[in-house]
């Protein structure tokens, strides 16, 4: 399976978009009871939220942004979800196994469970989804990811899937929603992602799109006929966690999940002040993709708290390390500029406190983080400058740095998306621009249009350095970023690194294995990265939501994909007014 398209699109969507959450079907635990819109016990209206973004189209072969990925993510499921104490948890699936090689999967589907038409979900339904986002004449989102994957139904109720190169993560791709092939199957695959379907789709979760215009999104709970003729909905059944691949515990039929509200209606906003204006006015229950000091201030103002949900999602400075760019090839030069970055500030100036200071390419709330492989650069401009200067290169009080092997002085041109597109990202960019000048670096900042910074600059290589922000989700594997096969136009890797040693290292940390085994080989791999310092790594940046206090439920968990942030919505409760 390529990983290489789910990271391009955790650098477009999170980086470029913003640090903003998605929705998905959650599990209750076994003990609660699932109540029904038709049984009185629901919220008597929806949860309204207000994001920075908008909607076209809402499927799991048209979501592209950030809020139309929220928005799927509601309305769709996977084989699995994330579910507490961000483990994977039976969604589709109510069991599953993996054989010893960590190349066949095979998963048992809930029996009776049904589209919101009322047509059969099964497991021709996950093959059909597999086969058309591996289908070469698809283009749309997660187009070849799934490459290497191929699916085939034993029965209606039980897939296996064959990778052709076994990932120890692959679990949590499986989050992928699934599509009703009785409704798509006639459609070409090259068509998909424009089709009507993505307008007014229907889907298999918990909720249903009742609207969608350029205002708003309204989805209401789905409530299925009842099948022995009388009215209201059929009797439920809430998942059960399952923590373990080798004993799951099995559902009811049907698996027909019901939330406590009595919607989720997601106004769109084209900039942040306007949804100020809307918070202020009490339009809103909850903001979202906020700069931190802005979600601060308006929790402090609006009887609200502040969500904050450890993320995956690395900030970080790229170097160009082509040849092309000799002065980078050093890495006693890269821990250098890495020093010289005062990496505790720019995180409560930019992030505003709400995000942590990255010690390596893995956050430390992540299970692969190895502390013992990585030591800590701490803030030291005195030693960045001496360290430069052991590499052999010269200052010049009137010239500023001239690297070892030149005769002129460098000068750094340091790309960042534009603020409007990635407040963050621009702010750490400014942030990394004045502490290198104040070792004497000379550097240029440049904020570019998403395009031109992701297309035309950091994918053709035409760059000295850029803050890029990645989302590597809670196994993360970093092989489409690193690996020297991913330098190609369609890669991943967009600094350039060729390391025959690291490249190993990323192929034993990515395959299968027991979790002590799989940890030894991250700490392998977190070693090398510390040694050569071929990323620079900048801060992990929270997922920042605003909610008032009506709300009760939200349990803020370490997210891997934008919609894990909803994986508890199902418990989520409004008091009654606003």
């Amino acid at each position: 399976m390529h990983l290489r398209d789910r990271a391009v699109i955790g650098l477009l969507s999170l980086a470029l978009v913003g640090l903003v959450g998605a929705v998905v079907a959650p599990t209750l635990s076994p003990d609660e009871p699932s109540p029904t819109p038709a049984s009185g016990q629901s919220d008597l209206r929806p949860y309204v939220e207000g994001v920075v973004g908008s909607a076209q189209s809402v499927g799991p072969f048209s979501a592209r942004s950030v809020v139309e990925r929220e928005i799927t993510a509601l309305l769709f499921r996977g084989l699995v979800q994330l579910g507490p104490d961000a483990r994977m948890v039976g969604d589709l699936a109510d069991r599953w196994a993996v054989d010893p090689t960590g190349s066949t999967w095979t998963f048992h589907l809930r029996p009776g469970m049904t589209w919101q038409d009322g047509a059969p979900l099964t497991s021709a339904d996950v093959v059909f989804t597999i086969q058309t986002l591996s289908d070469p004449a698809y283009t749309g989102p997660g187009a070849a990811s799934w490459r290497e994957v191929s699916a085939t139904a034993s029965d209606s109720e039980t897939v296996v899937l064959t990778l052709a190169t076994p990932l120890g993560g692959f679990l949590q791709a499986a989050t992928q929603p699934i599509a009703p092939q009785h409704l798509l199957r006639d459609i070409d695959p090259a068509v998909l992602p424009g089709d009507p379907f993505g307008q007014q789709p229907i889907g298999s979760g918990a909720f249903r799109l009742a609207t969608l215009d350029a205002s708003h999104a309204l989805l209401v709970p789905y409530v299925p006929a009842a099948t022995d003729g009388s009215t209201g909905p059929s009797p439920t059944a809430a998942l059960v966690p399952t923590d373990s691949l080798a004993s799951p515990t099995p559902s009811a039929p049907g698996a027909v999940l019901y939330p406590y509200l009595d919607g989720i209606e997601i106004r769109f906003f084209s900039d942040i002040d306007a949804l100020k204006a809307a918070w202020g006015l009490g339009e809103l229950d909850g903001a979202a993709g906020l700069p931190a000091a802005d979600a601060i201030r308006l929790a402090f103002e609006g009887n609200a708290r502040v969500l904050r949900y450890p993320s995956n999602t690395l900030f970080d400075v790229t170097l160009n390390l082509r040849s092309t760019h000799p002065e980078f090839r050093d890495a006693a030069v890269r821990r250098a500029l890495l020093v010289a970055i005062d990496r505790a500030l720019i995180v409560r100036e930019v992030l505003g406190g709400l995000g942590s200071r990255a010690e390596g390419l893995i956050p430390d709330t992540n299970w692969a983080f190895d502390p013992e492989a990585t030591a800590p650069a701490l803030f030291d401009p005195k030693a960045a400058r001496a360290a430069l200067t052991k590499a052999g290169w010269k200052f010049e009080t009137a010239r500023g740095w001239i690297p070892k092997g030149s005769k002129e002085p460098l000068t750094i041109e340091l790309l960042s998306p534009e603020a409007a597109a990635n407040p963050v990202a621009f702010g750490i960019a400014e942030g990394v621009t004045r502490d290198w000048a104040g070792i004497g670096l000379s550097v240029t900042h440049t904020a570019l249009p998403a395009s031109e910074f992701f297309g035309e600059r950091l994918k053709t290589g035409s760059f000295d350095a850029a803050v890029i922000g990645t989302s590597l989700g809670l196994d993360p594997d970093l092989y489409p970023l690193l690996a020297s096969t991913q330098t190609v136009t369609t890669g991943s890797n967009l600094s350039g690194i060729q390391d025959a040693t690291l490249d190993g290292l990323l192929v034993k940390a990515r395959a299968p294995g027991t979790v002590p085994e799989r940890k030894a080989a991250y700490s392998a791999l977190q070693k090398r990265l510390a040694a050569e310092t071929y990323v620079l790594p900048v801060a992990f940046g929270d997922f920042v939501v605003v909610v008032r206090n009506e709300l009760t439920g939200p349990d803020p968990q370490p997210l891997g994909n934008p919609g894990d942030r909803f994986w508890d919505v199902l418990t989520w409760r409004l008091a009654a007014g606003r």
